[in-house]
């Protein structure tokens, strides 16, 4: 639990508000190994988060279990979907019943819980809307707003169908390719939720580092994932996070969440002895430098910007001095209450994000 204290007080001093964190399916469930463990792992999570002051949000879809991305397995093809359904609907009530959560995503990439399930639950918005709702009937939410969506790079049919057809509180987005019509997405997709009364979550977001839309998943390519490693993409990444905190500023997003919050603390510079690396590899690397400089308490220019971005007035070591220059004219005219919500990443999965507004 040190590493994840540290990191919450590293974030904590950047001026971010909240954290944002994956608890995928089946992880939380009485027959996944360890649950028990996971269970009091987690609620120590949120009460160190909530000791600090900061909002939690969970983001409940699916493990990206037989993937890159995890040393997890789990054959989904062994659950009808009868009985998925009734695990999905069992954990996300353990979920809020445990952990009560300030927000709760049951998931916005139906496309990739496909991917992952094979389950036809996810493969059209008609099952998807009628698959969430089976997840919100009779469910007690308590306090915890619930929210599902879609990423940017489909078509509106998903949000359209949720926003209208559900008892959501909100409708989750996520944001990486900025090619073709992806960011006008943003736009729409916001101004669709807006029409039937939901709030907007943007709890995934990191620039796509990709000139155009590739036919493979998009959130599972390690080949296009690898490159967010490497320190010369930091002016790109700054200046995505702060079209990112526009685009909120002018919808009336209140929560965005870029994805890689380690690159706050560090990058891999690219050379001829890290350019051949694998994801792993470099995700070791990267874990290493970061690691080094939460240590040390010192922030990539990338965490600097992000700081600047809550109006922070970060005074830090050495990293605080790069200033990024490309993007410093979207900081100004902040909206009041202006609140940056930033991710853990030791020992899971993490998602950092910015709160705008603390409307509930």
């Amino acid at each position: 639990m040190r590493a994840v204290t540290l990191y919450l007080d590293r974030l904590k001093e950047l001026g971010v508000g909240g954290v944002t964190f994956p608890v995928g399916f089946p992880l939380y469930t009485p027959s996944f190994p360890d649950y028990s463990a996971y269970v009091q792992f987690y609620k120590q999570v949120v009460q160190e988060v909530r000791n600090r002051g900061m909002v939690v949000e969970i983001e409940s879809s699916i493990l990206f279990a037989n993937t890159a991305f995890s040393p997890i397995t789990f054959d989904y093809s062994k659950l009808t979907p009868q009985q998925f359904e009734a695990e999905r609907k069992e954990m996300v009530s353990a979920l809020i019943q445990d952990l009560q959560p300030d927000y709760l995503d049951l998931g916005a990439e139906p496309d990739t819980q496909y991917k992952l399930t094979g389950f036809s639950e996810f493969s059209s918005p008609d099952s998807y809307t009628t698959y969430v709702n089976s997840i919100l009937d009779g469910l007690n939410r308590g306090h915890t707003k619930l929210g599902a969506g879609s990423g940017t790079w489909l078509s509106d049919t998903y949000v359209q169908s949720l926003a209208a057809n559900t008892s959501l509180d909100f409708i989750s987005l996520h944001v990486y390719p900025v090619v073709g019509p992806t960011l006008q997405r943003l736009l729409t997709f916001s101004d669709i939720a807006k029409q039937y009364g939901k709030r907007v979550v943007l709890d995934e977001a990191w620039l796509y580092k990709v000139g155009t839309l590739q036919a493979s998943s998009i959130a599972s390519n390690v080949d296009v994932f690898r490159n967010d490693a490497f320190s010369f993409w930091a002016p790109l990444d700054q200046e995505f996070l702060a079209v990112m905190v526009t685009a909120a500023k002018v919808e009336g997003i209140g929560y965005i969440s870029p994805f890689w919050s380690m690159q706050f603390f560090g990058y891999v510079d690219y050379t001829s002895s890290t350019a051949g690396l694998s994801y792993q590899d470099l995700a070791t690397a990267l874990d290493r430098v970061a690691s080094q400089n939460i240590l040390n308490n010192q922030f990539s220019p990338t965490g600097t910007f992000y700081g600047q971005l809550a109006g922070n007035g970060l005074t830090t070591t050495t990293a605080a001095a790069t200033q990024p220059a490309a993007t410093t004219v979207f900081l100004t005219d902040k909206p009041s209450g202006l609140v940056l919500i930033a991710g853990l990443v030791a020992a899971i999965a993490i998602v950092a994000a910015v709160v705008l507004s603390r409307r509930r």
